[in-house]
């Protein structure tokens, strides 16, 4: 529940509100989102989140997994199925750091494709980034927004 109060705020804080300021459209966004808000705090919960999760693209599995296998053990999960996955979008980093760079080492300067991978559990959000083929990097200095 928690995740979508903060995808609508952000929704309706960032992109409604400027550009339909006092407009009738604007009116029915708030109160479209407000009753998704609404149904999902009345609705039964999950009992699985692999419910919860979207769908993964058929080349970010593999690296989708190990965040996942990760964070189980990070957080001392016997399953990692019970930690699901929120987004998954692809992103070309500006080097081989993946966006999360450690201080103190160096990387290729190279441009990187892969993912930016967003797992639940327990309504808090951990982000991963990765390359393509089987790098996967905990990103906790990230904000979440």
């Amino acid at each position: 529940m928690r995740i979508i109060s903060k995808i609508i705020d952000k929704v309706v804080t960032d992109k409604i509100k400027p550009t339909l300021r006092g407009s009738r459209a604007g009116f029915i966004i708030i109160i479209m989102a407000l009753s998704l808000l609404g149904h999902s705090c009345f609705s039964e919960p999950q009992q699985d989140p692999q419910q919860d999760s979207i769908p993964i693209p058929g080349e970010a599995e593999s690296v989708v997994q190990q965040a996942r296998d990760d964070l189980a053990q990070r957080l001392g999960i016997d399953d990692a199925a019970k930690i699901a996955v929120v987004a998954v979008e692809a992103v070309d980093w500006p080097d081989t750091s993946l966006g999360c760079p450690e201080p103190g080492m160096m990387y290729a300067q190279v441009i990187t494709p892969g993912y930016k991978i967003l797992l639940s559990h327990e309504e808090e959000i951990f982000v991963y980034h990765s390359n393509k083929e089987n790098r996967v990097v905990y990103c906790s200095r990230e904000p979440i927004s």
